[in-house]
């Protein structure tokens, strides 16, 4: 069993998951979004492990833990966004600094305005993220941070599972409503951007280590 899940956890590297951002953001969401390449190349720590014949019976999913950097995840974004915005949608990208940060455009009186919206990510109980707005900049204009972000969620082209919370000034990346083809989940567990510490715990179903045999 342990050589064929080792051949199976090789064999994942060559798996490819087309447009996973369909699911995703801001890309994180990715985010997040993609994880499933990235994510089983990084590989830690099991946290179900299979130590019993007759209880493995019961397991629907095994868990992994997977960590990553900024960097990483800044490409990953950057390249998903361009495939899940249409050629004439408005674009924009997230990048992950010290604090993550929407940059792109939207319409105002018909003309075009950049904006820069700065934001810290936690993660909620349930493994989702949740996005705090915590500065705007609108060029030389001096808009609320609440109106700019409801204009956000009327014009830009974002997944189903992502949520912008104009009111609460909150984007919330609802991970356990994403699920891949294959019935992989995605919880975050961890998201430290000062100390570059980003963790997330995949689960997989059993079939499809059986399908790999």
């Amino acid at each position: 069993m342990k050589t064929k899940l080792t051949n199976w956890l090789k064999s994942l590297k060559k798996i490819r998951i087309d447009n996973p951002w369909k699911w995703a953001f801001l890309g994180l969401i990715a985010i997040i979004l993609g994880l499933g390449i990235w994510g089983f190349t990084k590989i830690t720590v099991p946290v179900n492990t299979i130590t019993d014949t007759t209880a493995s019976k019961n397991k629907k999913n095994v868990s992994f833990e997977v960590a990553a950097e900024k960097a990483e995840i800044n490409r990953l974004v950057a390249h998903s966004l361009n495939e899940f915005i249409e050629d004439d949608g408005i674009k924009y990208e997230l990048v992950l600094n010290d604090e993550a940060e929407l940059i792109g455009t939207f319409k105002l009186f018909g003309h075009d305005v950049q904006f820069y919206l700065y934001l810290l990510p936690y993660v909620m109980e349930n493994g989702n993220v949740q996005l705090k707005a915590t500065n705007l900049s609108v060029g030389e204009l001096n808009l609320p941070i609440t109106s700019v972000m409801n204009l956000l969620a009327k014009q830009l082209k974002i997944p189903e599972w992502v949520q912008i919370d104009s009111k609460k000034q909150l984007i919330v990346l609802n991970l356990n409503e994403y699920k891949t083809d294959t019935g992989m989940t995605i919880k975050a567990k961890k998201f430290d951007l000062k100390n570059d510490d980003i963790r997330f715990t995949i689960s997989v179903p059993l079939k499809e280590i059986k399908n790999k045999k």
